[in-house]
């Protein structure tokens, strides 16, 4: 008998293959285009600069154009923050699943204290 493309066994099967085969392209390629992305932004802030002075004054330029790389560390270095996505939701066989175990740890033991 076929079983439902919402079992537990197939989403298991499938993040599996997602996770091992498929996210090192999206990877890579979300890397390629990030950097291509930053590149751009480099090339087109150089352009600005260079018309902007007039092709003057090289010093200044480099100056500028390296207070432009730190930018850039900077923006990457800071972390995106975590959310957290573990504990009980809210559904009724979740409720129903916790109210059991919370049902099993409160039961005693054959031996009580005096």
């Amino acid at each position: 008998m076929a079983k439902s493309l919402r079992a537990k066994s197939h989403l298991k099967a499938k993040s599996v293959k997602r996770q091992g085969e498929f996210q090192n392209a999206v990877d890579a390629r979300q890397s390629r285009i990030s950097e291509k992305l930053k590149q751009d932004l480099i090339n087109q802030k150089l352009k600005e600069l260079k018309a902007k002075n007039g092709g003057e004054d090289g010093d200044e330029q480099t100056m500028q154009i390296d207070d432009l790389a730190s930018l850039e560390k900077k923006e990457t270095d800071e972390p995106a923050a975590k959310i957290s996505t573990s504990g009980w939701r809210d559904a009724r066989h979740l409720n129903y699943k916790r109210a059991k175990k919370m049902k099993k740890n409160k039961k005693k033991g054959s031996f009580t204290r005096f």
